[in-house]
């Protein structure tokens, strides 16, 4: 059933199903479906729940009719069932006849796709049918539409019930088959994954329970961009006065805000609510979407934080069992970040996730005269891709990084056209030229997405060398679907490349020169990616003398 739902909602161009409340839908079938003990009973419930939505099913003899257009489904990215309606994506029918007959490659009247029920049995769903004055051709049994829209208005979704999960699991694994832009670089089962969250499904006794199946569904997609949220509850976005992490496979606190906590930088962190930190920490990690293992971690060591205000944590360090309590924002957990600074030999320090625009085009002068610039991209970018201008001597010239697929066929087949885009106007040489200095950009995995269109230009265009860890591995601009329960999934829409062509999912921007965090560097409060930056630029400004 599934797969059934995936493709006529998608590829079905009929009226009948265009208008539907697919969501509500999702969860009514799943219910009819739960009911069937037999084969037989599988097929004839699917043939009447489909039927109504798709009279072609049956029947392709229609009247000779010069005036009729054929219409098929025209997806770029999608937009059909998403939230945004402005972005870059969007889903119509499109009405083809002679005049505007301009597409090279697309579905014909008469194309088929055909479905495996099981036991040599087929399901065969029309993907372009004829469009006139009335509308989509032929029409549906007005009574047996007219029913079957009575029965979903009088179904009452039960959200703690099993039909509601499965309709969900079906919902989003649809979107995720026919216009997620990277199996082809993942080694994936998608099918399975469905499996595995289905039979999830029958044991899950809860909203929360669900949302959690949903998570470890997608997580093999490792897409940093996916996030599923649950809209209108309390957030759980509230921190207790600590931070940590993974340093040389040992969980170490390494702030603390509190004076009257008996914790130090350092200290190891053995358990977390009386479970090994290794384990409380699998279970997290296996409800992330991430392309590389440093988002992986990156993501872990805040959600592993995270709680609702004024809700407890206990921590056991030292042999001792700490109860911390979840009092801090977001905001607070920034403190401390120094912007900008100046160092010995004329080396200056531009943290990149906390200048804007404005700041750095006043300290232009001072930058050009300096030894060295080390640019700070552990994190998301606050909005300076202008200052690649100045490090650039000739444009850019790099085409088709951002695509979108134009998808016309069910499951990803024969995607031969995209939307191509990419940053040629705004990529041009701007004086004060900067890259004739010695420039060291400093990353790990928490650079996402615009961070690392930014990092993409650096390495592309060898306008610096990359000192840290490999970033995120997931870029390009989010698409968002809500599913009943007012859940919310955001994942990425589009396929981004590095500039010469080759993949970027799940690989990322990997470094020049590699740095890993020490506990030792931690306690003594240094900052060992910095002091790998200035040791290059002073290397290179002495190599050069």
């Amino acid at each position: 059933m599934a797969k059934v739902y995936g493709i006529v909602k998608y590829f079905h161009p009929s009226d009948e199903a265009y208008n539907l409340d697919w969501d509500k839908f999702a969860i009514y079938s799943a219910e009819e479906i739960l009911k069937c003990s037999t084969q037989e009973q599988f097929t004839q419930t699917l043939d009447l729940l489909f039927l109504p939505i798709m009279p072609a099913l049956k029947s392709d003899s229609l009247p000779d009719n010069e005036a009729l257009s054929e219409i098929f489904w025209h997806h770029q990215g999608v937009g059909f069932g998403m939230k945004n309606k402005n972005g870059p994506y969007s889903s119509e029918r499109l009405k083809i006849n002679q005049t505007n007959d301009t597409i090279a490659y697309r579905p014909h009247f008469g194309d088929r796709v055909n479905i495996e029920l099981g036991k040599g049995e087929v399901f065969s769903v029309p993907i372009v049918l004829l469009h006139g004055e009335n509308g989509t051709l032929p029409k549906s049994d007005s009574k047996k539409l007219e029913i079957l829209n009575q029965k979903l208005d009088n179904f009452k979704v039960d959200k703690n019930g099993l039909a509601f999960r499965l309709g969900n699991v079906i919902n989003a694994y649809n979107v995720f088959q026919h216009f997620f832009p990277y199996f082809e670089v993942l080694s994936i089962d998608w099918e399975q994954e469905l499996k595995d969250a289905i039979v999830k499904s029958f044991t899950d006794s809860s909203k929360s329970e669900h949302i959690t199946t949903l998570q470890k569904f997608t997580a093999p997609l490792k897409d940093g961009h996916i996030s599923i949220n649950a809209i209108g509850e309390e957030p759980k976005n509230f921190y207790p006065p600590i931070s940590w992490e993974w340093i040389q496979n040992t969980l170490v606190i390494t702030k603390v805000w509190s004076k009257d906590l008996n914790l130090n930088i350092g200290d190891r962190v053995l358990k977390i609510n009386g479970q090994d930190s290794n384990d409380y920490f699998d279970e997290i990690e296996s409800r992330i979407s991430a392309g590389t293992t440093g988002w992986l971690r990156y993501r872990s060591e805040i959600e592993s934080l995270l709680g609702q205000k004024n809700s407890k944590i206990a921590i056991e360090v030292n042999g001792k069992e700490i109860e911390l309590t979840r009092n801090m924002d977001v905001y607070d957990q920034n403190k401390g970040f120094n912007p900008y600074e100046k160092f010995k030999n004329n080396i200056h320090y531009l943290n990149l996730t906390l200048l804007d625009w404005e700041t750095i085009e006043y300290l232009l002068p001072e930058l050009e005269k300096s030894s060295g610039i080390i640019c700070d991209l552990r994190g998301y970018p606050n909005g300076q891709q202008k200052l690649i201008n100045h490090l650039l001597k000739n444009a850019d010239t790099a085409k088709g990084w951002l695509r979108i697929p134009k998808i016309v066929f069910p499951n990803q087949k024969n995607i031969t056209n995209y939307v191509e885009g990419n940053w040629n106007e705004m990529m041009v040489p701007k004086q004060p030229f900067l890259g004739d200095k010695n420039i060291v950009f400093i990353t790990n995995g928490s650079a996402i997405s615009y961070a690392e269109s930014i990092i993409g230009f650096v390495k592309g265009y060898n306008l610096a060398t990359l000192v840290g860890q490999p970033t995120a591995g997931t870029n390009g601009n989010y698409n968002t679907f809500r599913l009943p329960g007012n859940i919310e999934i955001n994942w990425t829409g589009m396929k981004v490349l590095k500039l010469d062509g080759t993949p970027l999912h799940a690989i990322g921007f990997l470094p020049d020169i590699y740095v890993e965090k020490t506990i030792n560097g931690v306690v003594s409060g240094k900052d060992e990616y910095l002091e790998k930056a200035i040791e290059i630029i002073n290397m290179k400004t002495t190599s050069s003398r």
